[in-house]
């Protein structure tokens, strides 16, 4: 069974600053979380799962793991059970990777800042958001 492996940050080519991101086995993936943010993940048959979760918004993002990286960067921190390598990175943003985005009145009346991940998660594939 495949799962995270570890997490910690890496630098992208072209970004400012390290960003989060998780091992899957031998893939590395850049979750798109901002500092703000809390976050939980797991994987789920082929289907690396993130719920990204600030105040008045939450999103659900699915990373297929047969997903081939498009970035290239480094290790930055955090990662424990890697050794330091520059590395290619699946992005948040490339194809492939699916987002649902629950925010505003969605996200009040739905009770979504108060609700575990595995219960936002079916929720929010099942609606039309």
């Amino acid at each position: 069974m495949v799962e995270i492996c570890d997490s910690g940050k890496i630098w992208c080519k072209g970004s400012p600053q390290p960003i989060h991101a998780v091992r899957v086995g031998n893939k590395i993936f850049a979750t798109g979380k901002e500092e703000s943010q809390i976050i939980a993940c797991w994987v789920d048959g082929e289907v690396l799962c993130v719920d990204l979760h600030e105040p008045g918004v939450r999103s659900a993002r699915k990373f297929p793991l047969y997903l081939e990286p498009t970035l290239s960067g480094t290790l930055f921190n955090g990662f424990t059970l890697t050794k330091h390598a520059d590395v290619s990175i699946v992005s948040s943003k490339q194809n492939g990777v699916e987002e649902k985005i629950v925010s505003g009145e969605t996200y009040k009346t739905g009770q979504y800042d108060s609700m575990y991940s595995a219960d936002f998660w079916n929720k929010v594939w099942d609606l039309q958001v």
